[in-house]
């Protein structure tokens, strides 16, 4: 009985062996991503800088930056932004110039942005925001292009 053990025992290994060799396998992309850019920002105006900084980033990537996530914290404040194809980015407001646009959150802020710099690269120029706070506490932006 021992015999006939270890005799399948070696003819198992040596099959086991010979299937090492004869198949090779190639690893497998599991998942991918673009590239991303994390900034630390301190209110409204930096986090405008922060987007500007994003898209001189993704550039070199032939792509434009998308917002993915946001953090608010009582000290700090982190933003992140993923490099993605001009192509893939879905349609972002239309902005027209000098007419000042209400915002609630960072997010809102960004979406506007976006659109100012699109208007503002269609027509040959960059886009200058300035940031306004009313004694409410009320938010919003204007957008000029030069």
């Amino acid at each position: 009985m021992k015999t006939i053990y270890i005799l399948s025992a070696a003819v198992s290994s040596a099959l086991m062996l010979s299937g090492c060799g004869s198949h090779r396998h190639e690893p497998q992309a599991v998942s991918a991503s673009n590239p991303t850019v994390t900034y630390r920002y301190h209110g409204d105006q930096e986090l405008l800088q922060a987007n500007q900084n994003a898209v001189g980033f993704c550039n070199q990537y032939q792509a434009m930056p998308r917002t993915v996530r946001i953090e608010r914290g009582d000290e700090r404040r982190l933003v992140m932004f993923e490099c993605v194809p001009a192509a893939s980015m879905t349609s972002v407001q239309t902005i027209t110039p000098n007419t000042p646009y209400p915002y609630r959150s960072d997010e809102e802020l960004l979406d506007t942005s976006r659109g100012a710099q699109r208007y503002c690269t269609s027509h040959g120029g960059e886009a200058i925001e300035t940031v306004t706070t009313a004694p409410d506490g009320s938010r919003s932006v204007t957008y000029s292009c030069r």
